[in-house]
């Protein structure tokens, strides 16, 4: 293994922000990861500068797959997740050992062959499924694929493509207010 697709390992207290249980990244840490991924070709154009890491952490001797993401000023942290907290029996006010490792391993998920085929017949909702960032449509697929009958997989084939028709002809989604503004 090259030297710069190294491990990153640090110490790191855990904390919460509401309910979720994060650590800080150090600044080296985050910059290597960063560079690593710029080397293995993830990320576009703006690899040294990508906002969200694809990661694998080992915290505390478990494992999960995770994202870095940004903290403001620069900064990184990364998210510790129930399962992977529990099972190491930490939470919050703790100090673990974390290991990151850039994970080069594809995230998306591939449509189910119904959606594909619904998708397909209406060409403007499959180029708006498509324009979905990645975490979005992964969302979306799982949300699909929730439904295990044949009538709620088509009710939900037909919602989604009413929302990604609304999508394509409206631009970005738009949010109803919960109450009229008043004027």
């Amino acid at each position: 293994m090259p030297d710069s697709f190294k491990p990153q390992r640090f110490l790191a207290t855990i904390y919460k922000i509401w309910m979720m249980r994060h650590v800080d990244v150090p600044e080296a840490a985050a910059r290597q990861l960063r560079k690593q991924m710029a080397q293995a070709g993830h990320g576009g154009k703006e690899d040294e500068r990508a906002r969200y890491i694809p990661v694998v952490a080992i915290v505390s001797g478990r494992s999960a797959k995770a994202t870095l993401v940004p903290a403001g000023g620069g900064r990184f942290r990364i998210q510790i997740n129930t399962a992977q907290r529990k099972a190491a029996r930490v939470d919050a006010g703790d100090v673990v050992s974390v290991e990151l490792r850039l994970d080069r391993t594809s995230r998306n998920l591939p449509a189910p062959p119904d959606l594909r085929a619904g998708l397909k017949q209406h060409p403007k909702a499959e180029k708006a499924f498509q324009a979905l960032a990645p975490g979005h449509r992964r969302h979306f697929i799982q949300w699909f694929d929730a439904a295990k009958s044949a009538e709620a997989r088509k009710r939900r084939l037909n919602r989604a493509i009413d929302v990604l028709l609304e999508r394509a002809l409206l631009g970005r989604a738009t949010r109803k207010r919960a109450c009229p503004s008043r004027r």
